[in-house]
């Protein structure tokens, strides 16, 4: 009756070591393994201002002939409140100022509207005296065939300045179309060029038109 009461005994603590190994085993014996991560960012920079500025024609022009100029100040005065042009004029069409250093890749976009109406001689022919410089370039207009393809390679050769700028650049470098403009008081067609002011005294004005439109926009 002892030893089985001995064995009893022996029996219980054998479970309750097991046991007790289990939860041992269940709570220190296991792989552990973590990991983390984490990150913060801002926006990034932008912080362009593109400004286009400037007179591209005007009402009035100074008198350039030196033996006049005391008595004389102005060769070229418009009647009335609209720019004009003439033979001995000129002037700078645009004059576009870009600002900034944004942190992303961007494209600067000239985008031109060019527009010659009116121009022909007496005989209903395309002439335009003027002359359009774009950078070192000058584009006479008498070289074309007529006012369509002369504004098209104005227009052409002014967009000609777009590009793309990598990231971090200071926009202020990027190139810029300088664009001027003249009409010569001598070397062209006298008896053309009356023409053209006759008809702008019987109310039928050549005219030109030229507006530039720059844009900067971010490169995805």
């Amino acid at each position: 009756m002892k030893k089985n009461k001995m064995m009893r005994i022996a029996s219980a603590l054998l479970v309750l070591c097991l046991l007790t190994t289990c939860v041992i085993s269940g709570t220190f014996a296991k792989y552990v393994t973590s990991n983390d991560g984490s990150d913060s960012a801002r926006v990034a920079k932008f912080g362009v201002s593109v400004t286009v500025s400037g007179s591209t024609f005007a009402k009035e022009y100074a008198t350039d002939d030196k033996d006049v100029v005391g008595a004389i100040a102005n060769s070229v005065v418009s009647s009335t409140e609209e720019n004009v042009v003439a033979p001995g004029t000129s002037g700078k069409m645009v004059d576009v100022v870009i600002t900034g250093k944004p942190e992303v890749a961007v494209n600067v976009n000239y985008e031109a509207t060019v527009d010659f109406t009116g121009w022909e001689d007496e005989e209903g022919k395309y002439y335009c005296p003027l002359e359009i410089t774009v950078g070192s370039k000058t584009l006479k207009g008498v070289e074309y065939a007529d006012a369509a393809a002369f504004a098209a390679a104005v227009k052409a050769e002014i967009e000609k300045a777009s590009a793309d700028y990598a990231a971090n650049t200071d926009l202020s470098t990027a190139a810029i179309p300088s664009v001027s403009w003249s009409w010569a008081f001598s070397g062209n067609d006298d008896v053309k060029d009356t023409y053209l002011g006759d008809q702008a005294a019987a109310g039928n004005a050549a005219t030109v038109d030229l507006s530039v439109t720059a844009t900067v926009t971010q490169i995805d």
